[in-house]
């Protein structure tokens, strides 16, 4: 094989090495943890539930995403589409738990009333969103039942800063959150390309570098005997 061509290749392999191609089907797609009833409703309080959102411009299939507590429990498996700039309730036990509005989903499991981390994995198996309460839900109330509510949408950040105690008993179900906490157009949508949750990012890399390392390594030993066989000649 000319030496040229296999130069060219090499520089191929090193480029796409350096600026992977978005080749991962989830690499865009972005839904977070929105809204948590964990205390239930003033009616039960197993009437518990929970809202995604999705703030893209966009539908997402969640066939095969999962939303699950750290310890399993509860751990659902997703299904069903949500659309773009829209919201996915998902009920506990039946769809009773909100009365005047429809379910996406039903579930099984309560959350405890201490804290949960709640993590949301997509169809490949990677960290798209999580909340870390642990140590204590970061807001909401068990003795008003006013529910723990995502402030900004849009940002990734999903600390206790992120969140504050909706304004009326019952939160808001499959609706924007509280006023002044208004979703705004989508603007600073971290992807899960980053470090933290990239790991289709760290296998593209990883394929990169070691087809590069190939690459080089056939290269030079064709250089090598080219330079040996120069050698030969210049001998005799």
């Amino acid at each position: 094989m000319n030496i040229k061509i296999l130069t060219y290749l090499f520089l191929i392999f090193a480029i796409l090495t350096i600026f992977p191609v978005n080749f991962v089907s989830g690499q865009e797609k972005r839904i977070v943890i929105n809204e948590i009833a964990w205390m239930g409703t003033e009616e039960q309080w197993q009437n518990e539930w929970i809202e995604l959102y999705n703030p893209t411009d966009s539908p997402i299939s969640l066939d095969k995403w999962i939303l699950k507590a750290k310890d399993d429990s509860p751990k659902i498996e997703l299904s069903g589409k949500i659309g773009a700039r829209s919201y996915f309730l998902l009920e506990r036990t039946d769809d009773t738990t909100v009365p005047e509005i429809s379910a996406h989903q039903i579930y099984k499991g309560g959350l405890n009333n201490q804290g949960e981390h709640l993590i949301l994995l997509n169809n490949l198996g990677e960290i798209v969103d999580e909340t870390d309460c642990l140590l204590g839900w970061f807001n909401g109330s068990n003795e008003t039942k006013k529910t723990m509510e995502r402030i900004d949408s849009i940002l990734f950040e999903s600390d206790s800063n992120n969140w504050k105690t909706s304004q009326k008993t019952g939160g808001t179900p499959a609706q924007e959150n509280s006023p002044k906490t208004k979703i705004t157009k989508e603007k600073n949508i971290k992807t899960v390309s980053t470090v933290s949750n990239g790991s289709g990012f760290s296998f593209l890399l990883i394929i990169g570098l070691v087809v590069s390392s190939f690459a080089s390594m056939l290269i030079f030993a064709i250089w090598l005997k080219i330079k040996q066989k120069k050698d030969k000649i210049k001998i005799h």
